[in-house]
């Protein structure tokens, strides 16, 4: 039985540990050549003032937190230009973590579904969370915090909120305000208002007295006059690819976000389960695969292989090396990308290697934060790899 003891923790990455960590020889994503379409537009965005690129990366626990996907977002961002923040949601009103940099308050409480749960009081979206207010008189604000102040100030808001019919007041920047009124033909439809002036917040509210129910399944914030990336995480705690599968609503409303690339990061999940259906995973995975074709059928594809972890936090979770042979032969099959994230850092050993560091919480199945980043470093540079 393997159990494994950090020898020194590490809180703040410095440049020289992060390269000493990553073998840069073994840190690369495969089949390079699928991903053309996305280094070609991504050159663009650099030429162009027009060209945006836009980003969707599905995942689990170790993306709702958004550590390891603000690498990410951040330094393509840096190196193509800043395009908007992308799809936020008020994971406060739904009682969970969500990222640093987004804050929301209502003035009522609200129901709240999560795609990973079966018999949800409420139906589930774009973010994989969905709200639902039964009262008319409500007030929802959301936004990011200061610190990023103007490279997140947005001039464009997608509201993804359904079949909802009547109108909203939306206010922003103390005394600025915009109406949109909805007649939604399909349960994926959204409202895109174009705001008079960048903002970091916006507050919305009900102005159909007549209407109590309202439901709303994210936002993205995005910029008129701006090329680069936007980068949209969505990361729903406990999901497997079937969590996704089993919802044909969410694939309705991400149809929406017009996706260029996908990354997905799954698998830890349903690693959990010691008798793990080898041949039903690998339909899940197939599924998923497909019904994102489905409605992006230009988008490229990288899957990324979950880290090495423990079961129950006792010792190695043998399951997690089955899910990464079903990734690695799925992803070979239908010719896309794999970041095998799970090989590149060594497996058992590399397990040893991150906890001795401390990059791991005390489950041994998610790491801190400086873990995350280092992951999210680690996936940024084969992806710079990739398409330079």
């Amino acid at each position: 039985m393997l159990a494994y003891r950090p020898i020194q923790r590490v809180e703040v990455m410095t440049d020289s540990l992060r390269h000493t960590l990553i073998n840069s020889e073994n840190n690369r994503i495969t089949n390079p050549g699928q991903l053309a379409r996305l280094k070609e537009k991504l050159k663009q965005a650099v030429s162009s003032r027009k060209k945006v690129v836009r980003m969707v990366h599905i995942g689990d626990s170790h993306i709702q937190a958004d550590m390891m996907t603000r690498v990410l977002r951040l330094g393509l961002q840096y190196r193509y230009g800043n395009a908007g923040r992308g799809i936020v949601f008020p994971w406060q009103m739904a009682k969970t973590n969500g990222p640093s940099d987004i804050f929301s308050f209502s003035n009522n409480a609200w129901l709240s579904g999560r795609l990973s749960v079966e018999n949800n009081p409420a139906t589930c979206g774009v973010s994989g969370y969905g709200l639902q207010s039964n009262v008319s008189d409500w007030t929802l604000e959301i936004g990011s915090k200061p610190e990023r102040g103007e490279e997140d100030a947005f001039d464009i808001v997608r509201l993804f909120t359904g079949k909802n019919t009547g109108c909203l007041n939306i206010r922003y920047n103390g005394t600025e305000e915009s109406e949109v009124c909805m007649e939604p033909r399909n349960s994926f439809d959204m409202a895109e208002i174009a705001l008079r002036m960048k903002t970091n917040t916006i507050s919305l509210s009900g102005k159909s007295p007549d209407s109590t129910a309202f439901a709303f399944y994210g936002v993205s914030f995005e910029k008129k006059k701006a090329s680069g990336v936007i980068y949209h995480s969505i990361g729903v705690n406990g999901a497997e690819y079937s969590s996704f599968n089993s919802d044909p609503f969410f694939f309705d409303q991400v149809g929406a976000l017009n996706a260029d690339c996908y990354i997905i990061s799954l698998g830890t999940n349903e690693a959990q389960k010691q008798n793990l259906n080898v041949e039903d995973f690998t339909l899940q995975v197939r599924n998923l695969l497909r019904n994102l074709r489905r409605i992006s059928p230009n988008a490229v594809f990288i899957i990324t292989t979950p880290p090495p972890s423990f079961l129950h936090g006792v010792a190695l979770n043998p399951k997690i090396r089955t899910v990464t042979e079903v990734l690695v032969k799925v992803s070979d099959e239908e010719n896309i990308s794999l970041w095998n994230f799970h090989d590149i850092i060594g497996g058992r050993d590399g397990l040893a290697m991150m906890q001795s560091y401390g990059f791991y919480r005390p489950d041994v199945l998610h790491f801190n934060r400086t873990g995350y980043e280092l992951q999210g470093f680690m996936l940024l540079s084969a992806l710079l790899k990739s398409t330079l």
